[in-house]
């Protein structure tokens, strides 16, 4: 009878082992399959992100480079006038190489050349190029409707020199007489950089890319590899890759095909140990699959929500003005009016009286002192001797931020300003822009805190003879968080202590996270109010309570600057990291030992 019993437990034992394995191996299975589309989902979401990228930036490319062609217009047409000015002010010397040269390098152009009323060359600063006229080739013959209409005023895209082979962009306008034409010529340097950088190869080479993931971008024609975050696979053919469907994504832009390829490897990699995790939990309790599957899919749903593409547009507004500083006069050469009466062509007395209310007018009032000094033409002269170009950058009320701009047009024999152009023109987007790359390059990601390369930047600026309190925090528990609840509420932990932080300290200095759960803030404040701003920092903690997890625990060290004489501020940091690690010790010990006081009276 005992054996018949042994024999009955054991096939019951075998059963439940059998349906154990039988569990572990089908959960295992559709843990895998789970897996597997999951990164199927999060692959083809993540490629379309990076193609809208690319896509994006071919496209920014393409507006950034007819933004600079047309500003690089406008620029060169403002440089013939002012070249036609110069001769009309001086007739003398428009026949005279050397001094068109002179002008030519004054006004920072490579070439001038004077064009009579037929559109035939008689002067300039290349000789063999006298006698060229509009019909001379494809190129000259752009030019035609000048004879046309002497108010006109243009200016070539980037054109092979049909004489030289060199990339030009030539600007020509008539002087007010109508009696020559003037061409300035520029080789565009800058331009040519730009669209040299903005080749498809080194577009693709700087675009940031996940570990894992390859981009390419190929001739759809052709096949062949233009550029691709690879350098090794440039041209070759797409055939030539093996590229396995189920982990690539590609599409078709403008005559290219652009496409995202995943190694699996590291992929298979991060599978196998959710797996291996899966199966620990289950031999604990078949619950935890249930509760790893929902976690893994609120995980990625986070992920998928936290891709954006931001863009911004910006205008340009130009206007310019010719002043005579001697005579103190001024007129309107371009652009915007100084006032209702001044006429395009016409002199007016008082140039420092109109131009500092012109400036004024447009500028936003914390900025109009130091555009007052700007534009002080008293000053300008001293300030400009040896110089041929001074600008400034302001906030305005109507423009955003703005470029203000002298530019040297005659000086004396000491170098100094005689005659000056000042112009006036839009720098919003290019600002914008900036900001953005500085907030980005200064900014945590994670907790919208300022970023260590923030705080070394800070502390380099910073002596301790200033009065100012170094405080140090560190979050208690984030490891056993992360472990028993996953790193998405570690994460949300530590955006909490962030927004804590910063709702408290913000009105004071700033608040940066240095390392993973470490925090510091530097405040510019006294001991009586720092008593209630961190009385006010503990409450917010103590009442703080996110959606997975239940409470906070933020242990701080602070020192005051005025409390000894320092070496350096990294002795002050120092000392404030090592008063913070003794407040987490006492918190941890009272922690055990409210744990100990607890089993006691159990």
């Amino acid at each position: 009878m005992g054996f018949g019993k042994k024999q009955v437990e054991k096939r019951k034992w075998m059963k439940v082992i059998c349906l154990i394995i039988f569990i572990l191996i089908s959960a295992l299975f559709l843990e895998d399959r789970l897996l597997d589309y999951v990164n199927n989902r999060n692959i083809r979401n993540t490629s379309e992100v990076l193609l809208d990228q690319v896509a994006g930036i071919i496209e920014r490319n393409t507006d950034d480079e007819k933004e600079m062609i047309q500003s690089l217009k406008e620029d060169y047409m403002v440089r013939a006038k002012a070249v036609a000015y110069i001769l009309d002010a001086n007739e003398k010397i428009e026949h005279d190489v050397p001094e068109l040269q002179k002008i030519a390098k004054l006004m920072s152009v490579d070439e001038v050349h004077l064009f009579d009323k037929s559109g035939k060359v008689y002067s300039g600063t290349v000789p063999k190029y006298y006698g060229y006229n509009f019909s001379s080739g494809k190129q000259i013959a752009y030019f035609k409707p000048m004879l046309k209409n002497k108010k006109l005023t243009m200016c070539q895209d980037v054109t092979p020199n049909t004489s030289e082979g060199k990339k030009m962009m030539y600007a020509i306008t008539w002087n007010d007489a109508g009696t020559r034409m003037i061409q300035v010529g520029v080789e565009p340097v800058r331009l040519l950089e730009k669209l040299k950088r903005n080749e498809i190869k080194s577009v693709v080479s700087n675009m940031p890319v996940y570990e894992g993931i390859d981009i390419y971008v190929a001739d759809r024609k052709s096949g062949k590899i233009y550029g691709a975050t690879d350098s090794r696979k440039i041209g070759n053919k797409l055939k030539q890759l093996k590229i396995s469907k189920s982990r690539s994504v590609s599409r078709n832009i403008d005559g290219y095909t652009v496409g995202v390829v995943y190694d699996m490897t590291h992929l298979n990699g991060s599978n196998a140990v959710a797996m291996l995790s899966v199966m620990l939990y289950l031999l604990i309790a078949t619950i935890i699959l249930l509760i790893m599957i929902a976690r893994v899919l609120r995980i990625n749903r986070e992920k998928e929500e936290q891709y954006a593409v931001l863009a911004t547009m910006a205008g340009r507004n130009h206007s310019m003005y010719v002043i005579k500083l001697r005579e103190n006069k001024i007129m309107r050469y371009g652009g915007a009016e100084i006032g209702e009466e001044n006429i395009e062509g016409s002199y007016y007395e008082d140039a420092d009286v109109r131009l500092r209310a012109l400036l004024e007018n447009r500028t936003a009032e914390e900025y109009r002192e130091a555009a007052g000094e700007f534009v002080d033409l008293h000053t300008l002269p001293e300030r400009m001797e040896g110089e041929k170009y001074i600008a400034g950058d302001f906030i305005g009320t109507t423009l955003g931020w703005f470029q203000a701009s002298f530019i040297a047009i005659q000086q004396d024999e000491e170098q100094r300003p005689v005659s000056v152009i000042f112009a006036v023109r839009s720098i919003e987007y290019e600002k914008r822009k900036e900001e953005q790359l500085l907030r980005s390059s200064t900014t945590d990601e994670l907790t919208r805190c300022y970023n260590r390369r923030a705080y070394e930047q800070d502390i380099k600026k910073l002596t301790a003879d200033k009065k100012f309190l170094y405080l140090s925090a560190d979050v208690n528990g984030l490891k056993a968080v992360n472990d028993r609840l996953g790193h998405a509420a570690g994460d949300e932990l530590l955006c909490g202590v962030a927004g804590c932080m910063k709702q408290s300290f913000e009105d004071y200095g700033k608040v940066y996270r240095i390392g993973g759960d470490e925090f510091v803030t530097i405040l510019f404040t006294d001991e009586e109010q720092f008593g209630i701003i961190k009385q006010n920092f503990d409450l917010l903690v103590d009442n703080w309570s996110g959606d997975t997890v239940p409470h906070m625990s933020v242990s701080c060290g602070a020192v005051w600057s005025d409390e000894r004489q320092w070496k350096s501020v990294c002795e002050i940091a120092k000392l404030a990291d090592q008063r913070m690690y003794e407040k987490k010790a006492k918190h941890y010990a009272r922690r055990k030992s409210d744990f100990q006081n607890w089993m006691y009276k159990r």
